[in-house]
């Protein structure tokens, strides 16, 4: 597995252009061993991709990184293993591998998203908190960004409702962003849920990350309920 974590971190190489590879050839240890001359037969790979393979392979202390995360309680799910989300893996651009702190939603719930403005009015974050502790009570997973405003406001509400919530961050899952929702974080562990990322254990959290994490969020939810957003 070490050899996928290290495949996984990779950067600058497409989600699909990884699952692309290993398909090929059965895994990511044999795309670290491969010769160059076969990676040119590949002709989805450009030059520039090939390069950043052979640079990935210099990477240092990988096999440190990996066991540090393991003793951290942080789960390392590639798209092939049996427990990657079922919704997200029908995704197109589904990413090649996910980090979990706590636990990932179950396939077997219904799941609904519950995004919206980080500034949002007082009404809609009391709407929010609502729609949250109701869903939650009926049995529905709440998924959402840990963001300010909206996005806590729902998870906060599920939490309320006795319920489980999920946190898909753009950043590692060791990051509380923004640092004014740690609470909530640890509380979504505590109550049986999860934080999730495709980033790597100390990715900061920086702007183009956060589409890609919407895509996540939308993934795994049924439903998506948006509450104030900007037109």
């Amino acid at each position: 597995m070490i050899y996928e974590y290290w495949f996984a971190r990779m950067k600058n190489i497409s989600d699909n252009k990884k699952k692309k590879l290993r398909e090929a050839y059965g895994s990511a240890k044999e795309i670290y061993y491969i010769e160059e001359t076969q990676l040119r037969l590949q002709n989805f790979l450009t030059k520039k991709d090939i390069e950043q393979l052979k640079m990935a392979r210099k990477q240092k202390d990988l096999e440190e990184k990996y066991y540090n995360m393991k003793e951290k309680g942080i789960d390392f799910v590639p798209y092939f293993q049996k427990t990657y989300p079922k919704r997200l893996s029908e995704l197109d651009g589904a990413p090649y591998a996910l980090y979990v702190k706590g636990k990932l939603p179950e396939e077997d719930r219904p799941s609904v998203a519950i995004i919206g403005a980080r500034r949002c009015s007082n009404y809609g974050e009391g709407q929010a908190l609502e729609y949250g502790k109701c869903l939650a009570s009926a049995g529905v997973q709440i998924i959402s960004g840990l963001a300010l405003g909206i996005d806590g406001a729902g998870q906060r509400g599920a939490l309320n409702g006795g319920g489980t919530t999920y946190g898909v961050l753009g950043c590692g899952v060791d990051i509380c962003y923004p640092r004014e929702n740690i609470g909530l974080y640890h509380d979504i562990i505590e109550q049986g849920g999860g934080i999730l990322s495709e980033f790597p254990l100390g990715a900061p959290p920086l702007g183009f990350q956060f589409p890609k994490r919407n895509r996540i969020i939308s993934g795994l939810s049924n439903v998506l309920l948006v509450i104030e957003a900007r037109e």
